[in-house]
C-alpha cells in the first residue's frame, strides 16, 4: 500500500501538533483527524505488523465514511478540533487537565474521492515509523527540547511521569530502559531523545517540522510540505516561555538535558535550549 492522498502525522508530546490539526482543517478538500484511534484499540494489536495493518485498514475505512457519510472519528472539544487541549491553568493536584473526547464529528464541505486525510497521533505513529513509512507520507513535529520538557511538567499525562505507553508497547528496549531508570526527569529525557531519534532515522528532513518555524510562519511551514503554499497564514503565538512553566525550576531541565546530549543535539543547538530556559525564567 502507499497511498499519496493520506499523510501521517507525529510529533512530540506538546509540540504543536494538535495545533497542525486544526490548521491543516483549513485546507481545502482536506480532512484532519487528532488522535482517531483509541488505546483500547491499538492496545490489542499483538505486534507492530498487526498494528500497521490496523491504522492502514482505518485509513480505507474512514475515507470511505468520510466520502459516504460526511462523519469521522476525532478527539474534538465541543465537536471542534481544538489546538488548546490542555487546560491554561493547573488543577488541585497541580498538574493541567487534558481536555477533549473521542468522537464523531461532521466534516465541513464537500469532498471529493482525491481528497487529502491527514491522521495524527504521536507515539504509536513514532513506535511504528520505519514500516509506516514505507505505506503514507510521513510529518514529524518537533520543539525545543528544554520548552517540551517545562510542558510536560505541567501536565496529567504519561509523559509527565516520564513514560509513553504507545511507544514502549512496540518498543521493547524504549520499555527496559524506562522500566530501569528511577528518576522521573532522566526517564523524560530518554523518552524525549527516543522521539527525535525516530525522526531522525525514518522521517525525511524536508518533512521534520519545527514548532518554533510553524509558529513563526504563521503556518505556512506546515502548508508547504503538504502542498498547499498558497494559503495566507495566520497569527499565532510561541508558548515556549509559557508563564505556567516553572521558571525556578527550568535550570534542572536544561541541566539534564545539557549534562547527557542525546538525539535532540541533531535538531537544537544548547545555545537553543539555553535561550529556552532565559525566556521561560523571564516570562515568570
Amino acid at each position: 500500500m502507499n497511498d499519496p492522498r493520506t499523510w501521517l502525522l507525529s510529533g512530540i508530546p506538546r509540540s504543536g501538533t494538535s495545533l497542525c490539526c486544526r490548521l491543516a482543517g483549513r485546507l481545502p478538500d482536506f480532512v484532519a483527524l487528532s488522535e482517531p484511534i483509541g488505546r483500547g484499540d491499538s492496545g490489542k494489536a499483538s505486534s507492530a505488523d498487526a498494528a500497521c495493518a490496523l491504522i492502514e485498514d482505518f485509513v480505507a475505512r474512514t475515507r470511505t465514511r468520510a466520502l459516504e457519510e460526511g462523519y469521522a472519528p476525532t478527539v474534538h472539544v465541543d465537536g471542534r478540533l481544538d489546538d488548546d487541549r490542555v487546560a491554561r491553568t493547573a488543577a488541585a493536584g497541580g498538574r493541567r487537565e487534558h481536555r477533549g473526547e473521542r468522537g464523531d464529528v461532521a466534516l465541513g464541505g464537500e469532498l471529493t474521492p482525491a481528497f487529502r486525510l491527514l491522521v495524527k497521533h504521536n507515539a504509536l505513529f513514532a513506535a511504528l515509523l520505519a514500516r509506516l513509512s514505507r505505506s503514507f507520507p510521513c510529518v514529524a513535529v518537533i520543539r525545543n527540547p528544554v520548552a517540551v520538557l517545562a510542558s510536560w511538567q505541567t501536565v496529567d499525562l504519561p509523559v509527565g511521569r516520564g513514560r509513553i505507553p504507545a511507544g514502549e508497547q512496540f518498543d521493547a528496549g524504549l520499555r527496559a530502559d524506562l522500566d530501569r531508570e528511577p528518576d522521573v526527569l532522566r526517564r523524560q529525557v530518554r523518552v524525549l531523545n527516543w522521539f527525535f531519534g525516530q525522526y531522525g532515522r525514518h522521517v525525511p528532513a524536508r518533512r521534520i517540522l519545527r514548532y518554533e518555524d510553524l509558529v513563526e510562519t504563521g503556518g505556512v511551514a506546515l502548508y508547504r510540505i503538504l502542498g498547499h503554499a498558497g494559503i495566507a497564514p495566520e497569527r499565532l503565538v510561541s508558548r515556549n516561555d509559557n508563564a505556567v512553566y516553572d521558571g525556578s525550576g527550568v535550570e534542572r531541565l536544561a541541566a539534564a538535558l545539557l549534562d547527557t546530549g542525546g538525539a535532540w543535539e541533531s535538531f537544537y543547538a544548547a545555545s537553543d535550549c539555553e535561550a529556552a530556559a532565559d525566556a521561560i525564567r523571564r516570562a515568570r
